[in-house]
């Protein structure tokens, strides 16, 4: 890692984990409130959140300490929703500051995951090229999140991309995430997001 690295500033951390994973050839792309900020409407994110497919929390936890962070795994593989999550806790060495922690969220339907993946585009923060979901994959990972809070983010999306969203996408692959993911009422969350765009976000 190229210089003491701030724990509590999101975007350096996510840029830095990225870098962890494109290193290692792990797949990923930015997700969570710093890529809501790219295409909906931007709120407050403390940690780095990345959508992932195809390895094991161990496999970024080794390209993670090789890239110069002080990390440890906290929890690897945990349902939520239609996800399983794995939490990286990163610690300051080397000349670093502060704390936080990054989540790598992988869809169940590994099918979905490696699509949204492979969809995913090259955006730039602080001038630095980095993939990102798609606006219509950051809704469906949202979709298959558990909170409240995902509704309204998706909403902000949908409602922000106005024409240029592909509704159809997102409706084909809620109907096969049903399927491949039937304990969890995807078509039900994205009936509610879709309701809340159209209302202006109001639950």
């Amino acid at each position: 890692m190229s210089g003491p690295l701030d724990l509590n500033d999101p975007v350096a951390v996510l840029l830095a984990v990225a870098r962890a994973l494109r290193a290692h050839r792990l797949q990923h792309a930015a997700y969570g409130g710093l890529a809501l900020a790219a295409y909906g409407e931007p709120r407050e994110t403390k940690d780095a959140d990345l959508a992932v497919a195809g390895f094991e929390a161990e496999h970024a936890l080794d390209a993670l300490r090789a890239a110069g962070f002080e990390a440890s795994l906290a929890f690897a593989g945990v349902r939520f929703g239609g996800h399983r999550v794995s939490r990286f806790t990163l610690f300051p060495g080397g000349g670093q500051t502060g704390l936080n922690t990054a989540d790598l969220v992988e869809p169940i339907s590994s099918r979905y995951a490696r699509e949204a993946l492979s969809r995913a585009q090259e955006g730039r923060l602080r001038g630095e090229v980095t993939r990102v979901l798609t606006p219509e994959d950051f809704v469906l990972f949202k979709v298959l999140s558990t909170r409240e809070r995902d509704l309204d983010d998706a909403a902000s999306v949908i409602r922000a991309q106005g024409a240029d969203f592909d509704r159809e996408l997102v409706t084909r692959e809620a109907d096969r995430l049903a399927a491949e993911v039937p304990d969890h009422d995807t078509a039900a969350r994205l009936r509610i997001a879709l309701e809340r765009a159209s209302r202006g976000g109001v639950p």
